[in-house]
């Protein structure tokens, strides 16, 4: 009986020892496939990024033949406007606005250590504890005032700038109409342009 007990117990445990090995081969092909879905989850990512350049790209160049579009459409309002004559700073209408306006004289100080030389600094600057900083405003106050202009002193004349407001009729979240502007007053929003 104790061969026999032993022949069963050496069965047993040889199959036993098939069935563990027959398990670690299952879990093995069960990481190779992790594995393999891990792979495939980073393939997706790249190919999503090449097609979201290609559209990127894509899209840049649709944008910028529409975008010389409008720059071409604006320089021919811009010459309508001019047309109309010196005295005609806005033109309303139902899509939008020709505005014509001049830009402010700005002042640009091109040499700190010339604008120091002035006799008359103090007229033209703020003075704070140990520092003296140019004023602007007192600048162009003293220049409209006496006519001279400080040494290190650059006048730049204000140029007339033209613009366009666009009239969305979009309704927005809390129920006003939005306005998109072309140029310096452009919104992000997209529009459709014809």
């Amino acid at each position: 009986m104790e061969e026999n007990k032993s022949f069963l117990d050496e069965l047993l445990d040889e199959v036993e020892s098939k069935e563990t090995t027959l398990h670690l081969a299952h879990v093995d092909l069960i990481l190779g496939e992790i594995s393999n879905l891990e792979e495939q989850i980073a393939k997706n990512f790249e190919q999503t990024e090449k097609e979201i350049q290609i559209l990127n790209e894509w899209t840049l160049r649709k944008n910028s033949k529409l975008q010389e579009r409008i720059e071409w459409m604006t320089r021919k309002l811009e010459a309508f406007m001019k047309d109309q004559g010196e005295n005609v700073k806005t033109i309303e209408l139902p899509n939008g606005k020709l505005l014509r306006r001049k830009q402010p004289t700005r002042l640009e100080i091109t040499d700190m250590d010339e604008f120091m030389k002035n006799e008359n600094l103090y007229q033209l600057g703020t003075l704070q504890p140990e520092i003296l900083k140019p004023n602007l405003n007192m600048i162009k106050a003293f220049i409209n005032m006496s006519r001279k202009i400080p040494m290190g002193v650059k006048v730049i004349e204000g140029i007339e700038k033209f613009s366009i407001k666009l009239n969305n009729n979009k309704e927005q979240d809390n129920g006003t109409t939005s306005e998109t502007g072309v140029g310096d007053k452009q919104t992000n929003a997209y529009k459709t342009v014809i």
